[in-house]
């Protein structure tokens, strides 16, 4: 699967009265209509217990510019309190949760169902907002156990 080519992005929830986020490689377009996105969460991490249905979220489809933010969110162990401490980013209207400033797209959705899939659990999310930044460029892609940015 390394072979597999993916953009990333970061998802994000406001759970109480601190920020949980982490990098995706796996967030997926279910439907156009109703606008509906999927993605995958390893069972026993933070975020995964805040996005329980009903929960709102954010997920940043970053630009070529976030690749320390992506890297930094992907790192295994980070501390809990202040991960988006050194990553601009605002808050969400809908949500509440943290909407990178390196973002090119971002989404705002609620959580509808979520199912347990091996060592991760998929979550289903209905969107109920969406824009993307006016032109920002790049991406970030992970393929074969790194990420890089492309024009």
């Amino acid at each position: 699967m390394s072979r597999l080519a993916s953009g990333v992005s970061v998802v994000a929830v406001r759970h109480g009265n601190q920020d949980l986020a982490m990098t995706a490689t796996s967030l997926v377009s279910v439907s156009l209509d109703p606008p509906t996105v999927l993605f995958c969460v390893h069972s026993d991490a933070r975020l995964r217990e805040a996005v329980e249905p009903g929960a709102r979220w954010a997920a940043s489809i970053l630009g070529g510019d976030a690749l320390a933010a992506a890297d930094w969110l992907a790192t295994p162990g980070r501390p809990a309190f202040g991960q988006l401490a050194t990553i601009a980013h605002r808050r969400g209207e809908v949500s509440g949760a943290a909407i990178l400033d390196g973002a090119s797209a971002w989404l705002e959705c609620e959580t509808e169902w979520i199912r347990t899939a091996a060592s991760h659990d998929v979550v289903v999310g209905r969107v109920l907002a969406a824009a993307r930044v006016p032109g920002a460029g790049g991406a970030i892609l992970h393929f074969h156990g790194r990420m890089t940015t492309i024009p």
